[in-house]
């Protein structure tokens, strides 16, 4: 789903109201909410600031052609919502795709533009452990029958998991900020 930048808050008020309303998880009653205390373990608030994506950003090796750097994890014991920065350069082969078991991802293009191909069907699959990235168990292939569609500084993507998505060309180096919510494990 592309969102444009003026809409991204609504668009991810009413992701996150989606997510909360299909959400398998016991909710408790109006009445113990007004007299509840905070839980003990309720995760704080984390903050990224433009100096914490660009002291990620200076560690980039100068050859790499895809840099996939977490920043900040808030782990609620429910779920787990991760701030990467990913910075991709052109290369000599084509981004191979990816779809994510229980990982949504929300992509926010900070720098560069090019075209973003999502859904279809993944064919000649392997599955990967990207637990490091925080984007978790995931399977590596090629999209048949994708979408695609242009990307451009400002534009939002998200991705829900079990949906493949790639960026079938970049017009150069693209900069993205990403937001990483991870399901709880079934």
């Amino acid at each position: 789903m592309f969102i444009k930048s003026s809409r991204l808050v609504v668009g991810l008020c009413l992701f996150t109201t989606l997510m909360v309303a299909t959400s398998p998880v016991r909710r408790p009653s109006v009445a113990s909410l007004a007299f509840a205390k905070p839980a003990a373990s309720v995760a704080g608030v984390a903050y990224v600031t433009t100096a914490d994506i660009d002291a990620a950003l200076r560690q980039m090796p100068a050859n790499a052609t895809t840099y996939d750097k977490p920043i900040k994890t808030v782990d609620t014991g429910e779920y787990k919502v991760t701030i990467v920065i990913l910075r991709r350069v052109p290369g000599k082969t084509p981004d191979s795709s990816l779809l994510h078991d229980r990982v949504t991802e929300v992509y926010h293009i900070l720098t560069g533009s090019g075209t973003f191909e999502t859904g279809g069907t993944l064919v000649d699959g392997k599955p990967v452990d990207l637990t490091t990235q925080a984007a978790g168990p995931s399977t590596r292939g090629t999209i048949q029958g994708g979408e695609t569609r242009p990307v451009a500084p400002g534009d939002n993507v998200v991705i829900p998991p079990g949906v493949p998505h790639r960026f079938s060309h970049i017009d150069g180096p693209i900069t993205y900020l990403v937001t990483r919510i991870e399901a709880p494990r079934p």
